[in-house]
């Protein structure tokens, strides 16, 4: 199953309601036209669903090719939403855990408690397994460490 955004199923809708009028491949300007989208939403969006292997797009021509549009997805509601589908149970745990520290400190948390409520809080976790979440969240961009004068800190 893949998740996607409603605006990438919005693009999948009209590409599967009309192949009968572009039974093999439709034209990318086609796409922005009649779903009225920017020029930049539309390739983002195009190059989403290329990586999720629904369709091809060929830079040069600029027509895309439908790879599998019958694979069963899941709809969020945008990219932050899809970010939190991406994340597995523990660190969606420990995500709901930094949330906490991280208000209960007016959005930053210094380093040392936020990962001490990793290691001796309720999960338990490893040192490497707490070093191993923390660097995952930071690069779905859902933490950020911030350095300050008096020491290191997250914030979401």
């Amino acid at each position: 199953m893949q998740i996607i955004t409603k605006q990438e199923n919005r693009i999948l809708m009209f590409i599967k309601n009309n192949l009968d009028k572009y039974p093999e491949s439709i034209s990318y300007d086609t796409i922005r036209d009649v779903l009225d989208l920017s020029e930049t939403k539309v390739v983002d969006l195009l190059n989403s669903l290329q990586k999720k292997n629904f369709i091809f797009v060929d830079q040069d021509t600029k027509m895309v090719t439908y790879n599998d549009l019958d694979v069963e997805v899941k709809i969020v509601e945008d990219k932050s939403a899809l970010k939190t589908y991406m994340l597995n149970k523990t660190e969606e745990e420990a995500y709901v855990i930094i949330q906490d520290v991280i208000s209960k400190y007016d959005g930053y948390a210094p380093r040392y408690i936020l990962e001490g409520a990793l290691l001796y809080g309720e999960l338990g976790l490893s040192t490497k397994r707490t070093y191993n979440i923390t660097v995952a969240l930071e690069n779905k961009q859902l933490l950020k460490r911030v350095k300050r004068a008096d020491g290191e800190y997250y914030t979401i």
